[in-house]
């Protein structure tokens, strides 16, 4: 079974919070990012009690300031930037040394329209509205923002969580529609789970949403970001998987790799209790990953394998990592002829010849890239991943899980 969504854990474990009392996170992703946006929001005052397979929310002390540390999580860091704004109280928000690298520059300038006080705090990139950040939490105004949100949609979820603390709610418009914007759909999946008013236009391009939120139960559904790398394990090395936790009709994004795998030739339906795929895949690979970026790692080993070409990946470059370049470098030190140019990544197909390099291939600190190279490692003898333990952002128990997916010993 895939681990639970990690999107969704983190804005149903806000959205709780802020609910309060008889508020519960069913099945929630125990793992870095949620933990530590857990306790960061019991840093600001807010009870949450974890169970073994629930969070409950007991409330909120009332607090006058902390240091807020996220790590490298992003999501959890640009959710809470938000609230922090609207929440009376001084506060330093800060994270990893790539967390001060990741842009939170446009929620910043949008956050400021709302009356918000908030300053860099000095050590981050120097004249740049970047992490730490200090911010002097007061009551903000509702109405209607413009967003640039070409940086990250996470902008955009942020705000809309923000929106039920609000007089009279909050209308966003945006220039264009954002990267990833399935991931805004998962926010206002949550958001109405716990009743908030949601209003929206099919374009993407504007919400509106009001509040109050009200104490509800949200169970959280398996992760098809971390679904992807057992299928794509499949449509490299053949054989067949069962994984366990998703469903085809998710509203998450990312469970468009179901199709694509069975476009390029692997079996793919459904079972009661998730997907049952088999491969390899027998065509090139051609996807434009402008709203799922996550599968890229996956599906770029996919393509160096099999052949085709990935686009839509401009926003790769602040992910965790600068993805695209890391798995550029890992893949043609495995001997596969890949090609990155501008926002496309290519890949002619074929077998690499003889063995892994000697040393470790590095990720660089990134989960999603480590789970990659497991998966080129399925048809490159004696691939070694250095930093193993990076893929505790988001699925803590990986590596005994792909032992049992590959059948061996735990």
């Amino acid at each position: 079974m895939v681990p639970p969504s990690k999107s969704l854990t983190q804005r149903a474990l806000l959205a709780a919070a802020l609910a309060g009392r008889r508020s519960a996170v069913r099945r929630p992703l125990d793992a870095e990012d949620s933990r530590l946006l857990a306790v960061a929001l019991g840093g600001l005052g807010f009870r949450l009690s974890w169970g073994a397979d629930a969070v409950e929310a007991l409330g909120r002390d009332e607090v006058g300031g902390a240091e807020l540390f996220l790590g490298n999580n992003g999501t959890g860091a640009r959710l809470l930037l938000a609230q922090l704004a609207a929440l009376p109280g001084d506060w330093l928000l800060d994270g990893s040394p790539r967390l001060r690298e990741r842009p939170v520059g446009g929620l910043v300038t949008t956050l400021r329209a709302l009356g918000a006080d908030i300053a860099p705090a000095g050590g981050g990139r120097s004249g740049a509205d970047a992490l730490p950040l200090r911010v002097r939490g007061q009551t903000l105004r509702g109405g209607t923002v413009a967003l640039d949100a070409s940086a990250s949609s996470q902008f955009v979820s942020a705000l809309l969580l923000l929106a039920p603390r609000l007089p009279g709610g909050l209308e966003v418009e945006l220039a264009a529609a954002p990267p990833s914007r399935p991931y805004v759909g998962l926010t206002l999946e949550v958001l109405r789970a716990f009743g908030a008013a949601v209003e929206t236009r099919g374009d993407g391009r504007w919400f509106r949403v009001a509040g109050p939120l009200r104490p509800a139960t949200y169970t959280v559904e398996g992760d098809w970001s971390a679904a992807a790398f057992p299928c794509a394990a499949v449509a490299v090395a053949g054989g067949a998987a069962t994984v366990a936790g998703v469903r085809l009709d998710s509203a998450q994004g990312d469970a468009v790799i179901a199709r694509l795998l069975a476009e390029a030739g692997c079996s793919v339906r459904e079972t009661s209790d998730g997907i049952a795929i088999s491969g390899p895949a027998l065509r090139p690979v051609h996807a434009d990953l402008r709203d799922t970026p996550d599968l890229f790692p996956a599906l770029a080993v996919v393509v160096a394998l099999v052949g085709g070409r990935l686009t839509g990946l401009a926003g790769l470059a602040t992910k965790e990592s600068d993805r695209l370049a890391v798995m550029v470098e890992s893949l043609r030190a495995l001997g596969l002829p890949v090609r990155a140019e501008g926002e496309s990544f290519t890949g002619a197909g074929g077998r690499p010849v003889g063995h892994a390099p000697a040393g470790p291939l590095d990720p660089a600190d990134d989960h999603r890239v480590a789970m990659a190279l497991a998966v080129a490692g399925t048809v490159v003898p004696g691939l070694r991943v250095a930093q193993p333990g990076c893929v505790g952002k988001s699925w803590p128990g990986f590596w005994q899980d792909w032992r049992t997916l590959l059948g061996e010993e735990s």
